[in-house]
């Protein structure tokens, strides 16, 4: 048997209202960090990350992932240079005056003061800002400038750093995530997002029926998941396509693939990787899925 296209259409189906309430919530924090006295002098961008900013969201009530990016500093790494270049970027590299912890701080001060500390948890790594003044509840991600290089000066790519609780700098890349996605959806026929949405959705019903556990398979790495399948894959029957996809899934070896962006590993012991063992059980879930429906 095989999961009914009415199933797969409902689970493809994509829902403009959510997206509409996480731009302005956005919209609203953005306003309240650019028009603070507390952060006049500091140079960020913000803008929306993860399921919302894809057009992957399969729930509505989902905290938003708002990143808030400092610009006035970047961290690096430097390994990817040569001695010589490195020895160069130490020579022209100075202390910044004004650090991604201070900045964190200040995020946090603000968002107290306008929406009330008891609706801003800043234990974790983002800042949970959860109140009935905002459309929906936020995750505030608060980063700065990160540069990979692989020449010096000019040859880096360009990402995100912050730091967990343990003080362990995590590094992304969330603008590519995205760019990325969007040249897949079209090499696709528009066929990838929604595929996304089935994807996920199908992994939240296993979780609902106790066949998997959501913290083992988070919809960032679906994504990435699916990112990886050849474009040939994406058919435009429903059922044909996500057969196609799940042979291909049940019998590649997927453990060195990439993310979305393009440049990190996928799979790894790192605290932006996932755990292979995971992703055979989601694969090994939606096959089952897949032939017991």
């Amino acid at each position: 048997m095989a999961i009914d296209s009415g199933t797969l259409e409902s689970w493809a189906q994509y829902d403009s209202g959510p997206i509409d309430s996480a731009k302005r919530t956005h919209n609203r924090i953005q306003n309240e960090l650019q028009s603070s006295n507390t952060l006049a002098d500091a140079n960020f961008d913000t803008y929306l990350q993860g399921s919302y900013a894809n057009y992957t969201i399969v729930r509505a009530s989902s905290d938003v992932d708002i990143v808030v990016q400092l610009k006035d500093v970047y961290y690096v790494d430097l390994s990817g240079l040569t001695p010589d270049e490195r020895d160069r970027w130490r020579r022209n590299s100075g202390d910044p005056d004004y650090s991604w912890q201070a900045f964190r701080t200040d995020v946090v001060d603000v968002l107290e003061s306008r929406f009330g500390s008891s609706a801003v948890d800043p234990v974790g790594k983002a800042i949970e800002v959860d109140t009935s003044k905002l459309p929906l509840n936020a995750d505030v991600l608060v980063c700065a400038d990160h540069r990979d290089y692989y020449n010096y000066p000019n040859g880096y790519h360009s990402g995100i750093a912050f730091f967990d609780l343990t003080n362990t700098k995590i590094v992304n890349y969330p603008k590519q995530h995205i760019s990325k996605g969007s040249t897949k959806q079209s090499s696709t026929n528009d066929r990838f997002k929604e595929t996304v949405r089935i994807f996920k959705r199908a992994r939240n019903y296993l979780v609902d029926n106790n066949a998997l556990n959501k913290e083992n398979v988070p919809s960032y790495f679906i994504e990435n998941l699916l990112y990886n399948v050849p474009d040939g894959r994406y058919t435009y029957d429903k059922q044909d396509r996500v057969e196609k996809i799940l042979r291909y899934l049940n019998t590649t070896d997927y453990s060195n693939w990439t993310c979305q962006n393009g440049i990190t590993d996928m799979f790894g012991s790192g605290p932006a990787e996932w755990n292979t063992r995971y992703a055979d059980q989601y694969v090994d879930a939606m096959v089952t899925l897949w032939d017991n429906w």
